[in-house]
């Protein structure tokens, strides 16, 4: 009976501690030293935790597009400055600004997000709060 209990405290343990360590740090996956700034569509909104996280496509120049990834922050504290899940949707315009990622790709955290056609910040971090 103790083995099954020690067992059972050890599987849960695991449980408990896996969604932990999928989370990353900042530096690990982007790079200061790459700020990126970009005018895009939404094409898709992923409202999850830890990170919500935006899709948009961008003229890349010469006629090519882009998609960029961009994490923002945990929901949780995106409600709390009032965001919610219909507060950005697809079609939506949007002005990012923010930092790459190392590996190169078009994969962004976002400190700044307002909407293209009226200037509105819908959010910005204490980096990203200066005015375009």
């Amino acid at each position: 009976m103790r083995a099954l209990l020690i067992t059972i405290f050890v599987a849960a343990s695991f449980v408990a501690v896996t969604p932990s360590l999928s989370h990353h740090s900042f530096s690990a996956e982007f790079d200061v030293g790459r700020p990126v700034e970009f005018t895009g569509t939404i094409t898709r909104v992923e409202w999850t935790n830890p990170h919500a996280w935006l899709f948009l496509v961008t003229d890349g120049g010469e006629g090519n597009l882009e998609n960029w990834d961009v994490e923002m922050l945990g929901i949780n504290t995106l409600m709390s400055r009032g965001l919610t899940r219909d507060s950005i949707k697809p079609g939506d315009r949007l002005v990012i600004r923010g930092f790459g990622a190392r590996d190169g790709t078009t994969t962004a955290n976002a400190s700044f997000v307002s909407r293209a056609d009226t200037g509105e910040v819908i959010w910005a971090s204490a980096s990203g709060d200066r005015t375009p």
